[in-house]
């Protein structure tokens, strides 16, 4: 800001001296838009005026010092405030330091060095609001990675990648892990239009998600029509087989809901297990949550073996659930490498 184009506001009390003060800077080509004798004048009209740069004396008229209205002015408005004072004493330059004026010139001064205070003075406050504008534009971004690693991630896991750079494998002796599948979906998109079909499951996802955050649980991962969940971990609980079966059969009344509006029917299949599983996280820059072990595959298996529109649960889960929720024995799943392993259905609550 150069030229006419810079507005100035004079804050001195004696007149003579405010009067040479403009005389000089509209000769050096800079609009002075007033000259005040006091502190409390300087605020008001700073706000009002909008100048783009205040020429403050120390010692002024009125109840406050140029020093109390500078950090005034700098607070309220983030103008640019340089000081004029024919007081040198280390006391008084101390107290104005504090107030990070962008300029100290001292009385007396002549026009090249008041020039030179000035242009000193607006470039310092460019880079500053620069700095300040870049800060911004940083904490932004920074909220907006953290949200999307608490989107990907659960809180306690992002706080442990941030905190350390990685997240250690841990084992948890007793958690519950569903898998949800809609069958026949393959049926749906051939036979109704890809898009729309599609469309409605990511609706349906998002009911889900609601559900699953709502219940305090741990929504793991969505593979194509396949959506999984998990209870007990990374917070270790006493009930997360409960839980799990509370939301498996809120996410069953609302697709009955959905397909009482809906012309095509969604089949959904339930699959629950209970047991114990390693979890940490994988990959270097798409970080993915996950678990493994032989109860992620039988939970798994659940659902693969589960009839459209029913929760199935093995033993495990059973024992877990059954003084809470009405369960029928429905037969054993002889499982490759894993024996046999009864299967319940779950009707609801006793």
């Amino acid at each position: 800001m150069k030229g006419s184009k810079t507005k100035i506001l004079i804050v001195e009390d004696e007149k003579i001296i405010g009067l040479d003060i403009k005389h000089t800077l509209e000769r050096i080509g800079y609009a002075v838009v007033n000259i005040v004798k006091s502190g409390e004048a300087a605020i008001d009209l700073t706000g009002e005026l909008k100048p783009d740069l205040v020429l403050m004396d120390i010692m002024l008229s009125g109840g406050i010092s140029g020093i109390d209205a500078a950090e005034a002015i700098r607070r309220k408005f983030d103008i640019p405030v340089i000081y004029l004072t024919g007081l040198t004493d280390e006391e008084t330059f101390y107290k104005a330091k504090i107030t990070q004026p962008f300029g100290y010139l001292p009385k007396p001064f002549d026009q090249k060095g008041l020039h030179t205070a000035i242009e000193m003075g607006l470039y310092k406050h460019k880079i500053e609001s620069l700095l300040k504008q870049k800060t911004i534009e940083l904490e932004e971004e920074k909220k907006k990675t953290d949200n999307l690693l608490m989107n990907i991630l659960p809180a306690g896991i992002v706080k442990e990648l941030k905190l350390n750079g990685s997240v250690k494998p841990r084992l948890f002796d007793a958690i519950t892990i569903m898998f949800a599948n809609f069958h026949n979906f393959i049926r749906l998109i051939q036979k109704y239009e890809p898009v729309k079909v599609v469309g409605q499951l990511n609706e349906i996802y998002h009911k889900f998600d609601m559900i699953v955050e709502y219940s305090g649980l741990e929504k793991m991962k969505t593979i194509g029509n396949t959506y999984m969940i998990c209870g007990g971990l990374p917070v270790e609980s006493d009930d997360h087989a409960l839980k799990i079966i509370e939301v498996a059969l809120k996410m069953s009344e609302y697709i009955l809901k959905v397909n009482e509006k809906n012309k095509h029917e969604w089949q959904l299949r339930i699959g629950i297990n209970s047991g114990q599983v390693v979890a940490g996280v994988v990959g270097m820059h798409k970080f993915t949550y996950d678990v493994w072990g032989d109860t992620v595959n039988i939970a798994s298996r659940m659902e693969n073996y589960c009839e459209p529109g029913k929760i199935n649960i093995t033993r495990n889960t059973y024992e877990l659930v059954k003084d809470t929720y009405d369960c029928e024995f429905r037969g054993k799943l002889n499982a490759k490498g894993m024996g046999e392993i009864d299967m319940f259905f779950v009707n609801g609550l006793k």
